[in-house]
């Protein structure tokens, strides 16, 4: 990865501050996006090679315009973007949050995409993340699984239509991020058990899968689901 660009957006925590470690490590030039700057600045503090950070909304088409010119030419794009947790029966659901929750993790990422492509490489690769709920049925969880199925229709359908750019997309299943959201924990220890692995996968785990998918020039089209076995299960 040395001397490579890479934009990471969501990089300023969890999986994407992870990746980002990884990939400063084997000398990429590195570019972590996130709303908020206090996590930005933290990250910065914590990260060691050549790093920046950039104060970006991706529901906000304007903003995401406004990067891409900033940023310039660049390799890779990295979107690891997660919105506020959506659970609860759908007859309880409200579509404003819905709304909002595809605002933030489908429209961002598709915006990303859709105004990266002046500036990324010819031979250049971008990855989506989506969620193993738009494989399952969960009670609770309609609105991520609608999210997630479109994110990776999406990324079917782009890996033909922006070829030689690879299209891909990892797609996590329970992991340790969701420890900081009570509830939404509280949701998935009950169904944790069934888990092969019997436990929740960490940040570092589920890094590597971008890592695989930014290295490996044969993999377009593919969503990489990791997930300790509980789609098997």
């Amino acid at each position: 990865m040395i001397g490579k660009r890479i934009l990471i957006i969501g990089g300023s925590s969890g999986i994407g501050l992870s990746l980002s470690a990884e990939l400063l490590s084997q000398g990429a030039d590195v570019v972590i996006a996130s709303r908020s700057q206090e996590k930005l600045n933290a990250a910065e503090s914590r990260l060691k090679g050549n790093i920046s950070s950039y104060q970006l909304d991706a529901s906000d088409e304007d903003s995401v315009i406004r990067f891409f010119d900033d940023m310039g030419k660049f390799d890779c794009l990295v979107s690891t973007i997660k919105p506020e947790h959506l659970i609860c029966d759908f007859s309880d659901s409200k579509l404003e949050d819905t709304r909002k929750a595809f605002e933030a993790k489908f429209w961002g990422q598709y915006q990303l995409i859709r105004h990266c492509l002046k500036t990324i490489s010819k031979e250049g690769c971008i990855i989506l993340t989506s969620g193993i709920a738009a494989n399952r049925g969960y009670k609770g969880f309609s609105g991520t699984a609608a999210i997630n199925g479109a994110i990776e229709s999406l990324v079917g359908s782009l890996s033909v239509e922006l070829a030689p750019i690879r299209v891909n997309a990892v797609s996590p299943g329970f992991i340790e991020r969701f420890n900081a959201d009570k509830e939404r924990l509280s949701a998935i220890n009950s169904l944790s058990s069934r888990i092969p692995l019997k436990r929740l996968g960490t940040h570092a785990e589920t890094s590597e899968a971008y890592l695989y998918l930014l290295k490996n020039k044969y993999s377009t089209g593919t969503i990489l689901k990791i997930d300790g076995g509980e789609l098997c299960a």
